[in-house]
């Protein structure tokens, strides 16, 4: 499913672009989709790897990134893509109660509500204090 990239035709508008990447095929895939059904124009991959092309190809308003697979990965994610000289709003999500998140590192669980991570992709992607602001997860 590398690259894949998923628009759904239907009467809703387009709310904002997406870059989706997780190595989970199945957070994948079901986010992939109602997100789409959803109205956003999703672009995802399941390497790491590819995330910084992505971003610079597509531009999205916002970037979800699988915290889980690799740390080490995540922050690398992170930093190449604060370091871009536009900005992109970012959200990890993570199989970690919140609660228990570094107070420097906020994290949306990746299976909460698909409601909830709509009205976070929403806020991130309007973008409180001017649009594409960089967040890690709830505020």
């Amino acid at each position: 499913m590398r690259g894949v990239r998923v628009q759904l035709e239907s009467v809703v508008p387009l709310r904002s672009r997406v870059v989706l990447a997780a190595r989970d095929r199945r957070f994948l895939r079901v986010t992939s989709f109602l997100l789409a059904r959803e109205g956003f124009l999703v672009n995802s991959t399941r390497r790491l790897e590819d995330l910084l092309g992505m971003v610079q190809r597509h531009r999205p308003d916002v970037v979800i990134l699988d915290g889980m697979d690799s740390l080490t990965m995540t922050a690398r994610a992170l930093v190449e893509i604060e370091a871009l000289p536009y900005s992109v709003a970012v959200l990890v999500v993570a199989e970690v109660p919140e609660a228990s998140s570094p107070t420097s590192l906020r994290l949306l669980h990746k299976w909460s509500s698909f409601d909830r991570l709509v009205q976070e992709v929403e806020r991130l992607s309007d973008g409180v204090k001017g649009k594409g602001e960089i967040s890690h997860g709830l505020a």
